[in-house]
């Protein structure tokens, strides 16, 4: 399995599961450690009462785990990380702020080469946990790792965040933009405004197939017959409630460039793209360093991350 694919898998995992239980906090470490090439790796939620963190699942010595979980959190390294809301690697760090504990408890005295702390948030902002792997290798990790763990942040935070998601609100359906529809059993369509498309979810729509087996409220983008929707569904107990407006296209990118990204993000080489679409390999070759360019993806990988945080999806009808 590649690491996009265990990437997509986990995703779903989190939205099925969540981690906060041993079992699933074991399972998403499990996960993770196909994402992230490490030595050891620690899934840890923040307790604002105790103002510590605790190790759901932890591959590090205990000794290690105990400073993860007790000390990292004052050292003022952890306090650069948290403000920079990204993942972080030893070598993204200026070489004068590569000391402190962080680096003469931990990473110097068991010869890790580089590794990666990642800040998780819920989707309100606050502070839920972190994500810790160290490596002996130092090319690891490397930039689609780390644009990986970039793709994951949103449900590794909605994950360890006790508070619930609230349900999209159905009043946007009165901005004059957003039109909707709930998709009941049998695919029986009920409108909710005056003018919803139902033919956005025929087959052989990819977005058809998922909304069969929802379990929380996705938001998707999805090219259609030469339109772009912003779709947000979630479950009821009626059918799918599917929202969708109009957008421009992300980026910049034509229609047959978002076919392609679709397509990269599903994991087609450019020879199998150019047979599905009817083309040639070296006019998706083109299409491919356009999509690069106007994303300002610098790998496939990290433009088919891209693709999945915008959950892009192609449906039915001309390309």
């Amino acid at each position: 399995m590649t690491a996009l694919a265990a990437a997509q898998d986990l995703r779903s995992f989190l939205r099925r599961n969540g981690s906060r239980t041993v079992g699933s906090a074991l399972a998403v470490a499990e996960g993770l450690r196909e994402i992230v090439p490490s030595d050891c790796l620690a899934l840890s939620v923040w307790d604002p009462a105790l103002g510590r963190h605790r190790a759901l699942a932890s591959s590090y010595p205990s000794v290690l785990t105990g400073f993860l979980d007790e000390d990292m959190h004052s050292d003022p390294l952890f306090g650069l990380v948290r403000r920079t809301g990204t993942p972080t690697r030893v070598r993204d760090l200026p070489v004068q702020r590569r000391r402190g504990d962080i680096f003469e408890l931990v990473i110097l005295p068991n010869g890790f080469r580089d590794g990666v702390t990642q800040c998780l948030f819920a989707a309100d902002g606050r502070y839920v946990g972190m994500l810790n792997a160290s490596t002996l290798d130092a090319r690891h990790p490397d930039d689609d790792t780390v644009a990986l763990l970039a793709l994951l942040g949103p449900e590794l935070g909605a994950a360890l965040d006790p508070v619930p998601l609230p349900e999209p609100l159905t009043a946007r359906l009165g901005d004059g933009l957003t039109e909707g529809m709930i998709v009941g059993p049998g695919r029986r369509v009920m409108p909710l405004s005056a003018r919803p498309r139902p033919e956005l979810l025929a087959p052989p729509s990819a977005l058809l197939a998922e909304l069969g087996r929802l379990r929380g409220p996705v938001r998707r983008l999805l090219a259609h017959s030469g339109t772009v929707h912003a779709i947000d569904a979630y479950p009821t107990r009626e059918g799918v409630v599917v929202l969708h407006r109009e957008v421009p296209p992300p980026a910049g990118l034509t229609m047959r460039e978002l076919q392609v990204l679709s397509a990269m993000a599903g994991g087609g080489s450019n020879a199998e793209i150019a047979a599905a679409l009817g083309v040639g390999v070296r006019t998706v070759g083109t299409h491919v360093e356009h999509v690069l360019a106007k994303t300002g993806c610098r790998t496939r990988a990290e433009a088919a991350a891209r693709a999945a945080t915008w959950g892009l999806r192609w449906g039915p009808g001309p390309s």
